[in-house]
């Protein structure tokens, strides 16, 4: 459903491609701003025809004024999915955290169209069938996922928010920076496979989104004990106490403004062995301290560990310390980079099993 002026957005849309509309009013269903709801209809004939035209032209672009006149003035939250467990999850959360913070979820899931060459073995058997395309397998596998969503609904295990769907076709890191740059969320939402001896394809996938993207990335663990703000305990922002960090710090703290039963925790580690000048305690509670003068309602600590292995120290300290998720600032990183010099983020993703909160400094 879409509110009035979408919905006619759509339907022009439609129209101009000789697809014939109608508009079906919801009864006692108003947005916000008390304006109507409408279904939008088509002929069984026409659907995949207007489901194609919608995913190509993408007439609700945000870049487009006349969409942001006809907005509703929700958040917007973008989780990307590949329809496995772990992207379940990262629904799960994101419908949850949109509930709790009065936003809306857009579910995106690019599929890569790959040819095969005819001269390459058996390359008949990988070719979409005539009957059956890529896009309609894909398709069909998105709205089974919405039936499986509406029935979480339905049962009470999730909650009713205003939710819809994409498919974009092509590398999954570049076109879900193309789909945030267009969409403009607030927070993007990932799912992981979490603590795993074996290499995984999506770890892979979401640590170079990480690396790409300009909004905040909420990274979930399939076994996350988080489905929610509430389960969420104990944050620590892992911080190497540059100055360029700290405008990422605050912003986790603005985010957790109205939540002032969560722990949250500036960690340094001191690396014994390097060379250099290291931190002190007395530097870093100056630092401390005058973020708890800009936020005193909030549970702010500090911590200093010095140890020859942070990947070590921070896993003991997340241990101890009972931590829900780990935050930490990243800085847009080249292909080089990404390959020869891997990300803090990304070694995170590797050896730990707990939530990834990262902010782009």
């Amino acid at each position: 459903s879409h509110k009035e002026d979408k919905a006619w957005i759509l339907k022009e849309l439609l129209e101009s491609k000789s697809i014939k509309v109608y508009l079906e009013e919801l009864e006692n269903v108003y947005s916000d701003d008390n304006t109507k709801n409408y279904y939008i209809k088509v002929e069984s004939k026409n659907i995949n025809k207007a489901l194609s035209l919608i995913e190509e032209i993408n007439p609700f672009n945000y870049g487009n004024q006349n969409i942001h006149k006809a907005e509703d003035n929700l958040k917007r939250i973008l989780v990307a999915v590949d329809f496995s467990d772990y992207s379940k999850k990262a629904c799960q959360v994101a419908f949850n955290i949109a509930s709790e913070i009065h936003a809306k979820v857009k579910i995106l899931h690019v599929y890569q169209n790959i040819y095969f060459p005819s001269h390459i073995p058996f390359a008949d058997s990988l070719k979409e069938t005539p009957n059956e395309g890529l896009l309609d397998k894909t398709r069909k596998k998105m709205l089974n996922l919405c039936v499986e969503i509406d029935e979480y609904i339905s049962n009470g295990d999730w909650p009713s928010i205003n939710y819809s769907y994409s498919l974009r076709e092509g590398q999954v890191d570049e076109e879900v920076e193309n789909f945030v740059l267009e969409y403009k969320p607030s927070l993007l939402v990932l799912g992981t496979k979490g603590l795993d001896n074996t290499p995984s394809i999506l770890g892979n996938v979401t640590a170079d989104i990480i690396e790409i993207i300009n909004v905040p990335v909420l990274a979930i663990p399939v076994d996350s004990p988080i489905n929610s703000i509430a389960d969420i305990k104990h944050v620590v922002f892992l911080s190497t106490l540059q100055n360029k960090e700290m405008p990422s710090f605050n912003r986790l703290l603005d985010v957790f403004k109205p939540y002032p039963n969560i722990r949250i925790t500036l960690l340094h580690i001191n690396q014994i062995n390097r060379k250099g000048d290291k931190w002190t305690n007395e530097e870093l509670a100056k630092i401390s301290q005058s973020f708890e003068m800009l936020h005193p309602q909030l549970n702010i600590n500090y911590k200093l560990i010095d140890s020859p292995d942070i990947a070590l120290a921070l896993s003991d300290f997340i241990i101890q310390e009972n931590v829900s998720i780990i935050s930490l600032n990243t800085r847009r990183r080249n292909l080089f980079s990404r390959i020869f010099f891997p990300s803090k983020s990304r070694k995170l993703l590797l050896f730990s099993d707990k939530a990834l909160l990262i902010f782009r400094g």
